[in-house]
């Protein structure tokens, strides 16, 4: 059984939250990087978010 990351009342911080998803909308449309590091760093992110894409 995994333990929770944050605690059960934690609320996000909305001004947070929006600035994270630019970055990240940002670093997809991000062409200069190879493929392969992408990738990997696509991995890396799916292992730290527990996603398994």
């Amino acid at each position: 059984m995994r333990s929770a990351r944050i605690g059960a009342d934690a609320r996000p911080d909305r001004a947070l939250v929006g600035a994270l998803m630019e970055f990240a909308a940002a670093a997809v449309r991000n062409d200069a990087i190879d493929p392969i590091t992408t990738e990997l760093v696509r991995l890396r992110c799916a292992t730290y978010h527990d996603c398994h894409t």
